[in-house]
């Protein structure tokens, strides 16, 4: 009796090879639940209680709209998303790290007005991807990441896979 040895597949396109959320960093929440209970403040004349369940209140909403809008940045075999944004893969050219001296010209003197950014002031790395499109007005993508190296790697393997 013989045993058929297991078959393995490539993944499927739409699994996710790189996936990351621009949440704010630990600064930015705390700063962010101060702003929002600082609305607090203003009704301590009137009602100390009201004050501090407005403050919470407050506190928690602005925690929780930084988190809805924290921009996703997925790549799969079949694009690479960040936010709304998408594009296929075999558009894209070769990826480049930015560590932080590398973001902070993109940021300054190499600034491109006809890329796309979606950049984080909390996060001072990122990718930059030039669109090879001749049809998209688009120079590049210059994109914040936690995870540069990775998230150029998943950029490659998603332009092999095209």
């Amino acid at each position: 009796m013989s045993v058929a040895a297991p078959q393995t597949s490539a993944p499927s396109p739409a699994v996710p090879l790189y996936r990351e959320r621009l949440t704010p960093s630990v600064p930015v929440w705390i700063v962010a639940a101060v702003t929002g209970a600082i609305f607090g403040v203003i009704l301590v004349p009137i009602s100390v209680v009201a004050a501090v369940v407005v403050a919470i209140a407050m506190a928690i909403a602005v925690c929780v709209a930084l988190a809805v809008t924290s921009p996703l940045v997925e790549v799969t075999g079949e694009h690479v998303a960040v936010g709304r944004a998408r594009i296929e893969p075999e558009l894209l050219g070769a990826p480049e790290t930015l560590d932080a001296d590398g973001w902070a010209e993109t940021m300054s003197t190499g600034f491109e007005p006809l890329a796309y950014h979606c950049t984080r002031g909390w996060l001072r790395e990122g990718v930059r991807v030039p669109v090879l499109d001749d049809e998209d007005p688009t120079t590049a993508w210059v994109i914040s990441s936690r995870r540069p190296e990775q998230l150029a790697l998943a950029v490659l393997a998603a332009r092999e896979r095209a």
